[in-house]
């Protein structure tokens, strides 16, 4: 149930998004990651906002990131930024939710001007609430994120 949620909620924004890319100016992008879907608008040059959704079993992790490309040479885009993402999970002994708080650096290569190849790494400080013993539980990791996105609306 928590995967159909989370393809609906990136659908619900993919659609609109589609419709709305060449009248706005800006470039949108539908992407997958390893394990998940995601949304992404180019705001301009320098600036990049993106939706994910991440699901495996039992977990769900959606949120916002935000992107500060710093350096854009020919197909290569180097970027650094940061995320927030709530998190549901569900295990043999537990259940809860949580939050996650993260910065990265990293970078996407354009294969064609429409389809890129990202990957970044960062540390995260991820936080879990158990709802039945109200157990918290907290700490640093690093996290790594490959993904593909195809571009709709303008060029790079």
């Amino acid at each position: 149930m928590k995967k159909l949620l989370a393809v609906i909620i990136v659908v619900l924004f993919v659609l609109p998004s589609l419709l709305f890319a060449e009248q706005e100016g800006k470039r949108w992008g539908i992407g997958v990651n390893y394990p998940g879907l995601s949304l992404k608008c180019e705001l301009d040059a320098k600036q990049t906002l993106e939706l994910k959704a991440q699901f495996g079993e039992d977990i769900l992790v959606v949120g916002p990131r935000y992107y500060h490309n710093f350096r854009s040479k020919g197909k290569t885009n180097l970027f650094f930024g940061e995320e927030a993402d709530y998190l549901t999970f569900k295990g043999d002994g537990s259940e809860g939710s949580g939050f996650v708080i993260a910065v990265f650096v990293g970078g996407e290569y354009f294969t064609t001007p429409n389809f890129a190849v990202s990957l970044d790494i960062g540390p995260a400080y991820i936080s879990l609430k158990d709802k039945d013993t109200n157990e918290d539980e907290g700490g640093i990791d690093f996290i790594a994120n490959l993904g593909l996105t195809y571009y709709f609306g303008g060029e790079k």
